[in-house]
């Protein structure tokens, strides 16, 4: 069973750049990120220490671990809202690396099998009581399948697919949507040797020996069904789910199935049969591992054809395509970038395969506009159930009259307030997380929610205090970016 590579997961959001000529979309290889997310390298020691990120393309260091990560055996998934990246140490205990305040903390202390995640922000696994779990920065969900899981498939809609052995040596499919345990939707297949998502995740497609058969996710009606006359190696989609690239056992051909006619439309010759093949996530190329060598074939998308091959090791971190269409490779003790059109050496990194690489997208790491630190008025701010803790100083709590209206008012004038916020998302489940894993002077944030234009966003605040310095102050302390806001009297 398969489990999805972090760059199809982390890469959802590519955006387009230029392409080389075989990639079929124009010339050129200068990569520009100002119109999409940054291509952001991390860096792991296997055994253990400090992480550090780079831009693509930069040696410089832009950001390192405040804490010491543990050894890392494999990156899992990115959730690029909160900037956290979930890695998998030694022993397979998932841990989140957060790139906003370098914190790295272990997800669970239970050793799940198994592990899966669509987003970064949702990892699940089967727990050994059998139970299926769901960790997330709020707290753990738990499912008591109908039947023993062999494998999970998390969905980018937040859906769940188990799949189970039957009786009869089939495979059944179950669809839930946690929080709920309800399954709303079933089906059997005849086998799952491999488990193939698309990035965009309206379909799943599973390999059983020389048979391709997909599964919409919505509703898992039959999508389509292809036989090869071999057993089946390994199935690449393209980043749209337009084409699927399969390899067959001892062929030299890589076929080109058509989603939409459910047929093979295309056939590429490669110079060897192919064991593996890992897709671009910008759809430039694909590279396909050759059979007993390291080597792997490099495959341009846009013109269906192989143009060439390159030596390197075959990790679970390595090979990768990047943005600007080159490709890193290990190389002896060595991370080595080369162009995929040429094969020539752009940079090397010696000692880099000593560690674990992951190239996700995030503009985190950009400078902050001066206009985030302009104190923001929002109408009605800070009127949510939770405010009421500013209510008592303008009351007289001894029983008598309170202060007259325009006394009151003009005290508030004075001493407006000043609130901290830390996050503005669109989800009160995320909101609810950041908030409760957030403390500031010893205080739990809390969550607002404010409705603009029929859309409610939910933000993270702490406070009031009672000037803009004693805010930053308290922003400062608790290790988190933050902006600073006026209370709206």
């Amino acid at each position: 069973m398969r489990r999805p590579t972090l760059l199809l997961m982390a890469l959802l959001a590519a955006q387009a750049c230029t392409k080389a000529p075989d990639a079929g979309v124009g010339s050129g290889s200068a990569w520009a990120s100002a119109a999409g997310p940054d291509a952001v390298l991390l860096r792991f020691p296997r055994q253990g220490g400090t992480a550090r990120a780079y831009r693509w393309g930069r040696d410089s260091v832009v950001w390192s671990s405040s804490q010491r990560t543990p050894p890392v055996s494999d990156a899992l998934a990115f959730d690029a809202q909160q900037g956290v990246l979930v890695v998998l140490d030694a022993a397979r205990i998932p841990v989140r690396v957060d790139l906003r305040v370098g914190r790295v903390t272990p997800a669970t202390v239970e050793r799940l099998r198994a592990l899966a995640s669509a987003d970064g922000y949702a990892v699940f696994g089967v727990a050994p009581t059998g139970e299926v779990v769901r960790l997330t920065g709020s707290g753990v969900w738990r499912l008591r399948p109908p039947a023993p899981v062999r494998a999970l498939l998390p969905l980018p809609d937040g859906g769940l697919l188990l799949l189970s052995d039957t009786d009869d040596a089939r495979i059944s499919v179950r669809r839930v949507h946690p929080p709920e345990t309800k399954v709303v939707d079933s089906t059997v297949i005849s086998g799952a040797d491999e488990v193939i998502p698309t990035v965009v995740g309206d379909r799943v497609y599973f390999v059983a020996g020389d048979h391709l058969e997909g599964r919409r996710t919505r509703d898992l009606e039959r999508s389509l069904t292809v036989t090869f006359d071999d057993a089946i190696r390994d199935v690449a989609p393209t980043p749209s789910g337009d084409r699927l690239f399969v390899a067959i056992r001892g062929s030299r051909t890589l076929y080109v199935v058509d989603r939409y006619d459910a047929a093979v439309r295309g056939r590429i010759e490669l110079p060897g049969p192919a064991t593996t093949l890992r897709m671009d996530p910008d759809g430039q190329y694909l590279i396909a591992r050759a059979e007993g060598s390291d080597s792997a074939y490099v495959v341009a998308i846009g013109t269906q054809r192989a143009i060439g091959s390159v030596a390197t090791q075959w990790r679970s971190d390595l090979p990768f395509i990047a943005p600007d269409g080159s490709i890193a490779l290990a190389r002896d003790d060595a991370l080595v970038v080369v162009d995929a059109e040429t094969g020539r050496e752009r940079t090397r990194v010696p000692g880099g395969t000593a560690d674990v690489w992951a190239l996700v997208r995030w503009n985190g790491f950009r400078p902050r506009s001066a206009t985030l630190d302009e104190p923001v008025k929002f109408e009605d701010a800070y009127a949510d159930s939770l405010g009421a803790d500013s209510l008592p100083a303008a009351m007289d709590i001894g029983g008598g009259a309170t202060a007259p209206a325009a006394e009151r008012a003009a005290s508030d004038a004075r001493n407006p307030g000043w609130m901290l916020s830390f996050a503005a998302v669109l989800s009160e489940e995320r909101a609810r997380s950041l908030a409760a894993g957030l403390r500031v002077d010893g205080t739990a944030a809390r969550v607002q929610a404010n409705e603009r234009d029929g859309t409610t966003l939910y933000r993270v605040v702490a406070g009031p205090f009672a000037t803009r310095d004693a805010a930053e102050a308290a922003g400062r302390r608790s290790g988190t970016p933050f902006w600073v806001f006026e209370v709206t009297p």
